[in-house]
């Protein structure tokens, strides 16, 4: 039932928690962190940015930050935004007959019942409860740490551990 996109807007989401000291990220800050791509973590925040989960702030020192207090934000609110459920297989608009939209074949009981066991637990917790705030102290940004070039830092130098010149190596060999 929980897609892998469902599992990373929540790691996303928690990433964010722990970051809000911070202030805002950037989505470029983000895909190292989470090993996903840019594209991609626009394409879950944006859904989250319309059901009021995260703020975004546009140009220099913007980005994502939660909106909200994270003790009163459900797992199950981030799941919800990327999950169908069988509550939601409902018509849209009104106006058209809602036997257009009815699957014929209703869910089995248990797959009911698992949906509820789902969203009861997700329920229960809290970004909060997943948020490590020592983790994210002292933590340098990404643009600290790889440079605002992006250049790789550079490897050190091989040092040789033979004499230097002719003089030494008579030294050594007397």
């Amino acid at each position: 039932m929980i897609s892998k996109k469902t599992i990373n807007a929540i790691e996303v989401c928690v990433f964010l928690a722990g970051q809000r000291h911070a202030g805002y990220v950037t989505t470029t800050e983000l895909s190292p962190r989470l090993d996903l791509s840019i594209s991609y973590l626009e394409n879950l925040l944006k859904p989250l940015k319309a059901h009021n989960i995260v703020s975004a702030m546009k140009g220099p020192g913007g980005g994502y930050m939660i909106h909200g207090d994270t003790s009163l934000i459900s797992i199950w609110d981030i799941a919800s935004v990327f999950e169908r459920t069988f509550d939601a297989e409902r018509p849209l608009d009104a106006s058209l007959p809602a036997e257009l939209f009815e699957d014929k074949t209703p869910p089995a009981s248990f797959e009911l019942g698992l949906e509820q066991i789902v969203k009861a637990t997700l329920s229960n917790f809290t970004l909060a409860d997943f948020v490590d705030e020592t983790q994210y102290e002292g933590a340098r940004s990404f643009v600290q740490t790889m440079g605002r070039f992006k250049f790789k830092p550079l490897a050190a130098p091989l040092m040789p551990k033979a004499p230097n010149s002719v003089f030494q190596l008579s030294m050594m060999m007397a």
